[in-house]
Formats: C-alpha cells, structure tokens, sequence
C-alpha cells in the first residue's frame, strides 16, 4: 500500500464548484468556418465593435433574421450619454418641483421651466430639433 494514504482514509472526491451547467440543447458546441475578403471581414469587426458583441453574435444574429440595425441598438454617443444625464438630472428636478407642488407650495414657473428644457432637449435626442 502507498505510504501516502492510510488504509481508513476516503478516495479523494473533487470538489464541485461553479455554476450549474444549463440544458444541453442551449449549448454552443459546433463551430463552422467561414471565409471573408479583407472588406468583409473590416465591416463585421466594426459592426461587432459597434454593438459590442462578438463577431459570431452578430452573424448569428443576421442568420436567424433579426436584422442587426433593426433589432440592436447600439451604445450612445458621449454627446447622447451626456444628453441622457441631463434629462434624469431634470427628471430629478421636475419631481422636486411635484413634491413641493404637493405640499401646498406654487411652482408653476419652476415647473414650467424643466418641461420647457426637457422638451427641447428630447427633441433633440430624437432627431426632430433643426
């Protein structure tokens, strides 16, 4: 016997750790090739870059028909990311102004004010302001 076990000790049973694995039919076992010219290859790595996905998600995507532009929407611009954190910081006003509406207070101009800019702002976030 190996001097390294004692004749009462247990086998080793490793460890299970990690997350359970999900149905087998969910996985992704199979992989298929695919060649493309140099400009076929430049557009799917922008377009993966573009909506931050892999280059297999985006075509995957194309080939079970969810046209990519239509069904995914792609990260905002700093400018649209700035313009989003305007809106909420408005937002956040408008319901200052509510609550204090609520409490018996006048806040007409105030609120008149933050739609006002929040209008124009949402016009320009969807294309309509010139």
């Amino acid at each position: 016997m190996d001097a390294s076990t004692s004749p009462d000790s247990l086998p080793h049973r490793p460890r299970k750790g990690g997350r359970k694995p999900g149905p087998l039919a969910d996985k992704q076992r199979h992989v298929v090739s695919v060649r493309l010219t140099d400009a076929e290859h430049e557009r799917l790595t922008q377009e993966a870059e573009r909506y931050r996905l892999s280059q297999g998600e985006v075509l995957r995507s194309v080939w079970l028909k969810q046209h990519t532009a239509a069904k995914l929407v792609a990260p905002p611009t700093p400018e649209e990311a700035r313009q989003l954190a305007q809106l909420a910081g408005m937002a956040a006003n408008l319901n200052q102004l509510t609550k204090l509406a609520h409490l018996g207070q006048d806040q007409r101009t105030g609120a008149t004010t933050v739609l006002g800019q929040m209008h124009h702002l949402l016009k320009r976030l969807t294309g309509e302001a010139s």
